[in-house]
């Protein structure tokens, strides 16, 4: 056995994580709530107006990757080029200007600097 299929083989597992049935079930379940969406015509925007669901960076940044998906067809920021950078964030910023009332700018070099973040990562 190789060193990792030891350790795997040695390990308990964890009784807390999902097990690999509930994860298949995930996403057939998940597979069927989309194909009733679409033959029900309705939107994803219809179905979270009835959740409420405190926002999270990784959430909005999950968004963000769905934008970018649906518009250039990629599932990571990396794969993005600059103008699409640019292009994805302002159709967020928009409507999350709508919902909120307020006027969201992509973060400068500036802004990045002055919070102690590194601008080229």
């Amino acid at each position: 056995m190789k060193p990792f299929q030891i350790q795997r083989f040695l390990s308990k597992p964890n009784m807390n994580q999902r097990t690999l049935q509930q994860n298949k079930a995930l996403h057939k379940g998940c597979q069927e709530i989309a194909d009733v969406l679409i033959e029900t015509n309705v939107t994803i925007q219809q179905v979270i107006e009835l959740l409420e669901i405190r926002p999270t960076m990784e959430l909005v940044k999950e968004l963000y990757k769905g934008i970018a998906k649906a518009k250039y067809g990629v599932t990571s920021t990396t794969k993005l080029e600059t103008h699409q950078i640019t292009q994805v964030w302002e159709d967020l910023a928009y409507a999350v200007g709508q919902a909120a009332k307020v006027n969201i700018e992509f973060p400068s070099q500036e802004s990045l600097m002055f919070n102690g973040l590194d601008y080229e990562t």
